[in-house]
């Protein structure tokens, strides 16, 4: 049965809705894609750092036979972004230059799209535990939506996702690693540092099954994770928000954190639902909402899987590190936001948004997961069809959704 098969699933539907949104998407209609489109163009020439805002780059005049493309004299949000994170866009536009303009342009959401595709069908297929959970994250409109376009959280999702199955894989199928899983675990560990900051994965590391020296191992790689991430930032040109003063933001976390504590936890508890939505899907620049009982039932559906679905090996040490990597998270990038980004005497921080949480989905498998079974296997089976039919249904809203939007004029010859 094709239920037992849920990475054929998942390639069928993200392949079949991914071009669908591709090409009812216009170009930088994708939340910062002019940006990435710039860095995307740097990584195909082999600019791969920046020192100093790149200019005269060849890429450029290809892309510009049809698009407005304006290379700016300073810095850009993804200035400093690693090349890894661009590697298959990049790709793309390269094999997309003997056309130009918008068949390069296409050409480089089309191979980033692939590559996405690719990685996330493979976690599915190796982890043993979550597969339709992988599923459902994979599928959500927001992760479709940023796997098909030119957007570097593509190549970071997917990443992250067959890190954590790679890993899981490790913890509940062996009893002990062999060496390759060593070097893979290590070169892993040092690719992640130059992603978005996928390298939450490693935190899991100390329930590998190693007898010996495991917290050495699992620290040297979260150590060495942290130390190239580190470098790579200090190498490259940081961005910040025009309007906002890093240096008086970092006075103020040094000399009174409290202001920001208090701003973090309001950031928490008044923006918690925009969180969870622009994590399921706000499309667009951020501007198509879906309806609000759509976010509602997608979050009771995702929920009441970990019910429906149990997984019987997760202790609660793991639930413990998952809370503890999730906090972790959110106040560092909050804190990074608040200096980078925030504007000077404004009570809110600025920036983030829910489809950052993408990548650290797994975590919360780990902390929902529920270990006594209380369905039968026909149940579960059917509950696995309910879950299909269900992202197929809200994929289907979307590209309505996006049709709409940015084609009503098709619409109107559709039904008029």
């Amino acid at each position: 049965m094709l239920i037992k098969k849920p990475e054929i699933i998942f390639i069928i539907l993200a392949f079949i809705f991914g071009i669908i949104f591709m090409f009812l998407t216009p170009p930088y209609k994708v939340p910062d894609e002019s940006s990435h489109l710039l860095r995307a163009c740097e990584v195909a020439d082999g600019i791969f750092y920046n020192k100093e805002p790149a200019q005269n780059v060849e890429c450029d005049k290809y892309i510009k036979k049809q698009f407005a493309l304006i290379r700016p004299n300073e810095v850009y949000q993804v200035t400093g972004y690693p090349p890894t994170l661009y590697t298959f866009s990049a790709l793309g536009l390269n094999v997309g230059k003997h056309w130009g303009g918008a068949v390069m342009f296409y050409m480089g959401r089309i191979f980033n799209f692939l590559m996405w595709l690719i990685l996330i069908a493979l976690a599915i297929k190796i982890t043993p535990v979550f597969k339709y959970h992988f599923l459902f994250a994979g599928l959500l409109p927001m992760s479709v939506f940023v796997g098909m376009s030119l957007s570097a959280d593509a190549f970071n999702n997917a990443f992250s996702f067959l890190f954590f199955a790679y890993i899981f894989r490790l913890i509940y199928e062996k009893d002990k690693l062999e060496k390759y899983d060593y070097v893979l675990l290590i070169l892993m560990s040092i690719l992640s540092a130059f992603t978005k900051g996928a390298i939450y994965p490693i935190f899991l590391f100390f329930f590998l099954p190693i007898k010996r020296h495991k917290y050495l191992f699992a620290f040297f790689c979260l150590g060495l994770a942290f130390i190239l991430m580190s470098f790579w930032g200090a190498i490259n040109l940081p961005f910040y928000n025009p309007e906002a003063s890093p240096d008086y933001h970092k006075y103020l976390l040094l000399h009174n954190p409290f202001d920001f504590i208090i701003l973090y936890v309001k950031a928490l508890i008044y923006n918690c639902f925009y969180y969870i939505r622009s994590c399921i899907g706000i499309l667009g620049f951020l501007n198509i909402r879906l309806a609000m009982p759509v976010y509602i039932i997608t979050v009771l559906v995702f929920l009441f899987s970990f019910f429906a679905l149990p997984e019987k090996k997760i202790s609660n040490s793991q639930r413990l590190i998952s809370i503890f990597v999730i906090f972790l998270f959110l106040t560092m990038l909050h804190c990074i936001l608040y200096i980078t980004w925030t504007p000077v005497n404004t009570y809110k921080i600025a920036g983030f948004q829910g489809r950052y949480l993408i990548s650290l989905l797994p975590f919360v498998f780990l902390v929902f997961a529920q270990n006594k079974s209380i369905f039968s296997k026909n149940f579960q089976n059917s509950y696995k069809i309910f879950s299909i039919v269900y992202i197929f249904m809200l994929l289907l809203y979307s590209s309505w959704m996006l049709l709409k939007t940015y084609h009503m004029r098709w619409v109107i010859h559709l039904f008029y």
